[in-house]
This record gives structure tokens, C-alpha cells and sequence, in this order.
């Protein structure tokens, strides 16, 4: 918590004249879905952030923000269907986050609602395997990498990390520089308390079209869940739709 405050105390004081750098850069994400033969039946996830940047210190953008996350699913709801309103301050560079944030959980269930703040580093990493070559039959391969480790410092979840690891082919160069091809991807989820229906691996082959801000597909997954000593595998559509905006340009 000490942590926290210093980081938000820090970040309010370079909101003033003398520090402050022009911005305001805001994102949204959300995924939705149909698990066919698993645990989360349909479901839909996301978040909306808008932030200000206050300064650019060490090579970096530091911005305090608000965000608002979702998370609904049609099977075992309790303890999953929740909405949450954040606010926080991160320090952002070419493929690192870090930062602290406070949350108010709320749960549409059984569950009941707990403060949750944290400390965490985001990262985000692509890379292009091969040359872009719109005659060729693959005509480019990236990969991919999202993650994030966090450490709750009210202790309910405790340390964390989550991320996914995706390999595509893009075959298909459609109108309005869509892409379209098969991918192989691999997804974790880790923690230290209370981990049974939390922690899993999945290994999953798929398709999907997309245009860098929307992505349509399937895919099918093969699913470990350690703590519960549960496999599952099955079909999955998805789409999921990412934008990113500076309200300051």
C-alpha cells in the first residue's frame, strides 16, 4: 500500500506546469466468445482507460489514469461476473508498463466485493519473423507476446502473471489491408492464493481475419488445469477489438 500511495502521490505532483507534457491517451479492449465444450460457456471481458500524461521522465510517458473493466460469463458466474473501476498511474516505454493501481471489485453473484490494489508490469512485444512479400504464399509470419505480472499488496490473490505467446501465417491479403491465416498460440494464468480455478495452461491451434484493431476466429485448445487435476479441449470462437487513442492530438 505504501508502494501505491507513493507512486500516486508522485504522479500528482508532476501534474504541475513545470513538468507536465501534452497528452491524453486512452485505450479500449475487449474480447468476447463462445467456449463450446469448457468452463466458460459465453463470455465477454474488457476495459476501457483514459489517462493524462504528466511527464516523460527517464525516456518514458508517465500518466495517472481511470479505467473501468467488465468480465461476464454464462457458466459458473458467482465468482467470475464482475465490474471494476480502477485508478492508477503507470510509467509506459517502448515494450514495458509498469506502474500501481486501486480497484473496487464488484460481483454480480455470491461473491463479495474487495478493494484490490497492486503493483504490476505490463509488456507487449512483436516481431516479424519474415518479410513482408504480398506474392508470396505466406506472406508474412509474426510473433507476438502479451504479459503481466503483478503482486497484490492487500494480499487476496498474491503474486501473479498471465500472458500469451501466438505464432501466425498471414496467407490472405484481403481488401483494406485485412490479414487472414492460421496461428498457433500458447496461453498461461498464475498465482499464489487461491489458485484452483485460476491457474491453467492451454495450447491452442486456430484461424483468424483480422486488421490490426479487430480479430475474428477459432481456435481449438488444449486445457490443464493443475490444481484441479482437469484437462478439457474443445472449440472456441472469438472476437476481439483493441483501439488506442491520444484525446490530446
Amino acid at each position: 500500500m505504501r508502494t501505491f500511495i507513493l507512486i500516486i502521490w508522485a504522479s500528482l505532483l508532476c501534474a504541475a506546469p513545470s513538468c507536465r507534457a501534452a497528452g491524453l491517451p486512452g485505450a479500449f479492449w475487449t474480447e468476447s466468445g463462445r467456449d463450446t465444450q469448457g468452463m466458460d460457456g459465453s463470455y465477454t471481458q474488457g476495459f476501457v482507460r483514459q489517462g493524462v500524461e504528466l511527464a516523460r521522465p527517464l525516456g518514458g510517458k508517465l500518466q495517472a489514469y481511470g479505467r473501468y473493466n467488465w468480465r461476464l460469463r454464462s457458466v459458473d458466474k458467482d465468482y467470475f461476473n464482475s465490474y471494476t473501476p480502477y485508478a492508477g498511474a503507470m510509467l509506459s516505454f517502448k515494450y514495458v508498463d509498469v506502474g500501481a493501481e486501486f480497484g473496487w471489485p464488484h460481483y454480480t453473484g455470491a461473491a463479495n466485493g474487495n478493494k484490490d490494489y497492486s503493483v504490476f508490469a505490463n509488456w507487449f512485444r512483436y516481431i516479424g519473423l519474415k518479410e513482408w512479400n504480398k506474392d508470396a504464399l505466406v506472406k508474412a509470419l509474426p510473433l507476438s507476446t502479451w504479459g503481466s505480472a503483478a503482486y497484490d499488496l492487500s494480499n487476496q490473490n498474491g503474486p501473479s502473471t498471465m500472458g500469451w505467446v501466438k505464432l501466425e501465417a498471414d496467407l490472405l491479403w484481403l481488401p483494406h489491408d485485412w490479414m487472414a491465416g492460421p496461428f498457433v498460440s500458447y496461453d498461461w494464468r498464475l498465482r499464489s492464493h487461491n489458485p484452483d480455478y485460476f491457474d491453467f495452461s492451454a495450447v491452442a491451434a486456430g484461424a483468424c481475419i483480422g486488421n490490426g484493431e479487430m480479430r475474428l476466429g477459432a481456435k481449438y485448445a488444449w486445457r490443464d488445469y493443475p490444481k484441479l487435476g482437469r484437462n478439457e479441449k474443445g472449440l472456441q470462437l472469438f472476437l476481439n477489438v483493441y483501439k488506442a487513442w491520444d484525446l490530446g492530438k
